[in-house]
Protein backbone atom coordinates (compact mmCIF):
# COMPACT_ATOMS: atom_id res chain seq x y z
CA UNK A 1 0.00 0.00 0.00
CA UNK A 2 1.49 3.48 -0.86
CA UNK A 3 2.06 5.78 1.64
CA UNK A 4 -0.58 8.80 1.65
CA UNK A 5 0.81 12.00 -0.14
CA UNK A 6 1.49 15.29 1.36
CA UNK A 7 -1.92 17.45 1.03
CA UNK A 8 0.50 19.98 -0.82
CA UNK A 9 -0.83 22.98 1.65
CA UNK A 10 2.22 25.29 2.98
CA UNK A 11 4.19 22.84 5.58
CA UNK A 12 5.96 24.32 9.04
CA UNK A 13 9.12 26.71 8.75
CA UNK A 14 12.24 24.74 9.23
CA UNK A 15 14.67 25.97 11.11
CA UNK A 16 17.27 28.70 9.46
CA UNK A 17 20.06 26.83 10.29
CA UNK A 18 18.56 23.83 8.04
CA UNK A 19 20.63 23.16 5.07
CA UNK A 20 18.60 20.19 3.92
CA UNK A 21 14.79 19.68 4.55
CA UNK A 22 13.96 16.08 5.82
CA UNK A 23 10.49 15.00 6.28
CA UNK A 24 10.15 13.46 9.90
CA UNK A 25 7.38 11.40 8.64
CA UNK A 26 9.77 9.18 6.51
CA UNK A 27 11.36 5.99 7.47
CA UNK A 28 14.89 4.88 7.06
CA UNK A 29 12.91 2.03 5.21
CA UNK A 30 12.57 2.86 1.66
CA UNK A 31 8.55 3.60 1.06
CA UNK A 32 6.94 2.52 -2.34
CA UNK A 33 5.84 5.68 -4.47
CA UNK A 34 4.43 6.40 -7.55
CA UNK A 35 7.27 8.20 -9.06
CA UNK A 36 10.45 9.21 -7.31
CA UNK A 37 11.93 12.14 -9.21
CA UNK A 38 15.91 11.97 -9.47
CA UNK A 39 18.22 15.40 -10.35
CA UNK A 40 20.99 15.01 -12.19
CA UNK A 41 23.65 15.70 -9.52
CA UNK A 42 22.30 12.64 -7.26
CA UNK A 43 22.21 10.80 -10.37
CA UNK A 44 25.56 11.26 -11.36
CA UNK A 45 26.93 10.35 -7.63
CA UNK A 46 25.79 7.25 -7.95
CA UNK A 47 27.00 7.01 -11.76
CA UNK A 48 30.38 7.98 -10.54
CA UNK A 49 30.18 4.02 -8.93
CA UNK A 50 28.07 2.13 -11.28
CA UNK A 51 27.84 -0.97 -9.02
CA UNK A 52 25.23 1.52 -6.83
CA UNK A 53 23.54 2.60 -9.81
CA UNK A 54 22.79 -0.57 -10.96
CA UNK A 55 21.42 -1.41 -7.32
CA UNK A 56 19.38 1.87 -6.40
CA UNK A 57 17.81 1.20 -9.95
CA UNK A 58 16.44 -2.31 -9.01
CA UNK A 59 15.66 -0.80 -5.64
CA UNK A 60 13.25 1.26 -6.54
CA UNK A 61 12.40 -0.33 -9.95
CA UNK A 62 9.92 1.87 -12.64
CA UNK A 63 9.54 4.56 -9.93
CA UNK A 64 12.88 5.71 -11.25
CA UNK A 65 11.76 9.24 -13.20
CA UNK A 66 13.75 12.19 -14.20
CA UNK A 67 11.71 15.56 -15.31
CA UNK A 68 12.33 16.79 -19.01
CA UNK A 69 14.87 19.39 -18.17
CA UNK A 70 17.30 16.48 -16.10
CA UNK A 71 17.31 14.55 -19.14
CA UNK A 72 18.19 17.28 -21.73
CA UNK A 73 20.94 18.28 -18.89
CA UNK A 74 22.48 14.75 -19.19
CA UNK A 75 22.16 14.43 -22.74
CA UNK A 76 23.94 17.87 -23.30
CA UNK A 77 27.18 16.56 -21.42
CA UNK A 78 26.88 12.78 -22.56
CA UNK A 79 27.04 14.60 -26.35
CA UNK A 80 29.78 16.51 -25.88
CA UNK A 81 32.65 14.66 -27.90
CA UNK A 82 35.23 12.59 -25.76
CA UNK A 83 37.97 14.33 -27.10
CA UNK A 84 36.76 17.70 -26.15
CA UNK A 85 35.96 16.80 -22.61
CA UNK A 86 39.67 17.12 -20.56
CA UNK A 87 39.47 20.53 -21.86
CA UNK A 88 35.90 21.13 -20.65
CA UNK A 89 36.58 19.57 -17.13
CA UNK A 90 34.05 16.89 -17.98
CA UNK A 91 35.50 13.68 -18.36
CA UNK A 92 34.09 12.42 -15.21
CA UNK A 93 30.69 14.07 -15.63
CA UNK A 94 31.15 12.70 -19.10
CA UNK A 95 31.27 9.20 -18.17
CA UNK A 96 28.96 9.29 -15.66
CA UNK A 97 26.54 10.77 -18.65
CA UNK A 98 27.15 8.16 -20.85
CA UNK A 99 25.66 5.48 -18.29
CA UNK A 100 22.69 7.65 -17.79
CA UNK A 101 22.39 7.94 -21.27
CA UNK A 102 21.71 4.26 -21.05
CA UNK A 103 19.80 3.66 -18.74
CA UNK A 104 17.54 6.78 -20.26
CA UNK A 105 17.39 4.79 -23.99
CA UNK A 106 16.77 1.53 -22.59
CA UNK A 107 13.69 3.52 -20.39
CA UNK A 108 14.86 1.85 -17.10
CA UNK A 109 14.26 5.72 -15.86
CA UNK A 110 11.01 7.11 -16.70
CA UNK A 111 10.92 10.68 -18.55
CA UNK A 112 8.35 12.88 -17.76
CA UNK A 113 7.11 16.62 -18.16
CA UNK A 114 5.43 19.22 -15.86
CA UNK A 115 1.42 19.89 -16.99
CA UNK A 116 0.64 22.93 -17.98
CA UNK A 117 -1.66 23.63 -15.06
CA UNK A 118 1.65 23.30 -12.60
CA UNK A 119 2.97 26.82 -14.65
CA UNK A 120 2.05 29.09 -11.96
CA UNK A 121 4.50 27.50 -10.18
CA UNK A 122 7.22 27.94 -11.91
CA UNK A 123 8.52 31.68 -10.98
CA UNK A 124 7.88 31.20 -6.88
CA UNK A 125 10.00 28.29 -7.21
CA UNK A 126 12.71 29.55 -9.39
CA UNK A 127 12.63 32.49 -7.04
CA UNK A 128 13.11 30.72 -3.87
CA UNK A 129 15.98 28.29 -5.27
CA UNK A 130 17.98 31.40 -6.31
CA UNK A 131 17.24 33.13 -3.22
CA UNK A 132 18.98 30.23 -1.08
CA UNK A 133 21.55 29.70 -3.69
CA UNK A 134 22.03 33.52 -3.17
CA UNK A 135 22.61 32.83 1.17
CA UNK A 136 24.30 30.16 0.29
CA UNK A 137 27.10 31.77 -1.53
CA UNK A 138 27.28 34.83 1.11
CA UNK A 139 27.82 32.12 3.60
CA UNK A 140 31.22 30.96 1.56
CA UNK A 141 31.50 33.86 0.84
CA UNK A 142 31.47 34.27 -2.96
CA UNK A 143 30.27 36.81 -5.44
CA UNK A 144 27.05 35.51 -6.60
CA UNK A 145 25.65 37.58 -9.51
CA UNK A 146 21.43 37.77 -9.64
CA UNK A 147 21.55 37.97 -13.38
CA UNK A 148 23.78 35.60 -14.46
CA UNK A 149 22.26 33.96 -17.26
CA UNK A 150 23.72 29.98 -16.80
CA UNK A 151 21.42 30.19 -13.46
CA UNK A 152 18.05 29.41 -14.35
CA UNK A 153 19.48 26.83 -17.03
CA UNK A 154 21.42 25.29 -13.57
CA UNK A 155 17.77 25.58 -11.54
CA UNK A 156 15.78 23.95 -14.93
CA UNK A 157 16.46 20.71 -13.77
CA UNK A 158 15.63 20.82 -9.94
CA UNK A 159 12.31 23.39 -10.75
CA UNK A 160 11.09 20.38 -13.28
CA UNK A 161 11.46 17.78 -10.98
CA UNK A 162 9.25 19.58 -8.44
CA UNK A 163 6.35 20.69 -10.63
CA UNK A 164 6.38 17.08 -12.09
CA UNK A 165 6.38 15.88 -8.65
CA UNK A 166 3.72 18.09 -7.58
CA UNK A 167 1.40 17.13 -10.22
CA UNK A 168 1.64 13.68 -9.42
CA UNK A 169 0.48 14.28 -5.94
CA UNK A 170 -2.30 16.50 -7.23
CA UNK A 171 -3.29 13.58 -9.29
CA UNK A 172 -3.46 11.35 -5.72
CA UNK A 173 -0.21 9.83 -6.29
CA UNK A 174 2.60 10.26 -4.28
CA UNK A 175 5.86 11.57 -5.66
CA UNK A 176 9.34 12.20 -3.60
CA UNK A 177 12.04 14.31 -4.85
CA UNK A 178 15.86 12.47 -4.71
CA UNK A 179 18.11 14.74 -4.71
CA UNK A 180 21.49 15.96 -2.72
CA UNK A 181 20.74 19.75 -3.33
CA UNK A 182 19.48 21.58 -0.05
CA UNK A 183 18.52 24.50 -1.82
CA UNK A 184 15.99 22.25 -3.90
CA UNK A 185 14.97 20.07 -0.50
CA UNK A 186 13.97 22.95 1.24
CA UNK A 187 11.88 24.12 -1.69
CA UNK A 188 10.12 21.14 -2.42
CA UNK A 189 9.33 20.68 1.34
CA UNK A 190 7.28 24.61 0.59
CA UNK A 191 5.64 22.78 -1.98
CA UNK A 192 4.75 19.61 -0.38
CA UNK A 193 7.42 17.19 -2.11
CA UNK A 194 9.58 15.52 0.73
CA UNK A 195 13.03 14.99 -0.19
CA UNK A 196 15.68 12.30 0.15
CA UNK A 197 19.65 12.16 -0.61
CA UNK A 198 22.24 9.87 -1.46
CA UNK A 199 22.72 8.86 2.54
CA UNK A 200 19.18 8.26 2.49
CA UNK A 201 19.24 5.86 -0.59
CA UNK A 202 22.59 4.13 0.49
CA UNK A 203 20.99 3.45 4.34
CA UNK A 204 17.71 2.10 2.27
CA UNK A 205 19.86 -0.11 0.34
CA UNK A 206 21.59 -1.40 3.49
CA UNK A 207 17.91 -2.28 4.64
CA UNK A 208 17.13 -4.03 1.13
CA UNK A 209 20.43 -6.11 0.97
CA UNK A 210 21.87 -8.41 3.67
CA UNK A 211 25.38 -8.13 1.05
CA UNK A 212 26.83 -4.81 1.66
CA UNK A 213 28.67 -3.78 4.55
CA UNK A 214 28.32 -0.17 6.23
CA UNK A 215 31.78 0.57 6.36
CA UNK A 216 31.85 -0.21 2.45
CA UNK A 217 28.78 2.11 1.75
CA UNK A 218 30.23 4.65 3.85
CA UNK A 219 33.56 4.87 1.25
CA UNK A 220 30.87 4.96 -1.48
CA UNK A 221 29.07 7.53 0.32
CA UNK A 222 32.61 9.94 0.25
CA UNK A 223 33.69 8.34 -3.12
CA UNK A 224 30.45 9.33 -4.80
CA UNK A 225 30.06 13.00 -3.61
CA UNK A 226 33.80 14.03 -3.80
CA UNK A 227 33.67 15.57 -6.99
CA UNK A 228 29.95 16.15 -7.97
CA UNK A 229 26.26 16.39 -6.10
CA UNK A 230 28.12 17.13 -2.46
CA UNK A 231 24.83 17.18 0.19
CA UNK A 232 24.94 20.11 2.66
CA UNK A 233 27.20 19.14 5.59
CA UNK A 234 24.53 18.94 8.30
CA UNK A 235 23.65 15.38 6.50
CA UNK A 236 26.67 13.93 6.37
CA UNK A 237 26.89 10.87 7.63
CA UNK A 238 29.16 11.14 10.89
CA UNK A 239 30.44 7.68 10.63
CA UNK A 240 29.24 4.39 8.99
CA UNK A 241 26.24 3.77 11.83
CA UNK A 242 24.06 5.75 9.30
CA UNK A 243 23.97 2.55 6.93
CA UNK A 244 23.42 -0.32 9.72
CA UNK A 245 20.48 -2.28 9.86
CA UNK A 246 19.56 -4.65 12.79
CA UNK A 247 16.46 -6.72 10.98
CA UNK A 248 15.14 -9.40 12.93
CA UNK A 249 14.81 -12.46 11.37
CA UNK A 250 10.83 -11.45 10.70
CA UNK A 251 12.55 -8.50 8.79
CA UNK A 252 11.45 -6.03 11.60
CA UNK A 253 14.19 -3.62 12.44
CA UNK A 254 14.03 -0.53 15.28
CA UNK A 255 16.71 1.37 12.99
CA UNK A 256 15.36 0.66 9.68
CA UNK A 257 11.74 1.77 10.79
CA UNK A 258 12.50 4.94 12.80
CA UNK A 259 11.94 8.51 11.42
CA UNK A 260 14.09 9.74 9.13
CA UNK A 261 16.67 12.10 10.59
Amino acid sequence: MLPRGPNLRPRPALPPTRRYAIDPALTQRRRPVTAALADTGLLYALAHRPKYLRMFLELYGDTVSVATAVEEEIRAVANVPRNHRPQRNLVLMGACADRLVTELDNQTITVREPSEASADLVFPIQQQLRELERAAAQRRPEKWFPHDADRAKRHAGETDSILVATDIIKAGGTAILLTNDGGASLTAWQQGVSARNLRHILAELACARTDLKEEDLLTAYHEMTAHFGTPPADVHPADSSAFRCRATLAGECRICDALAR
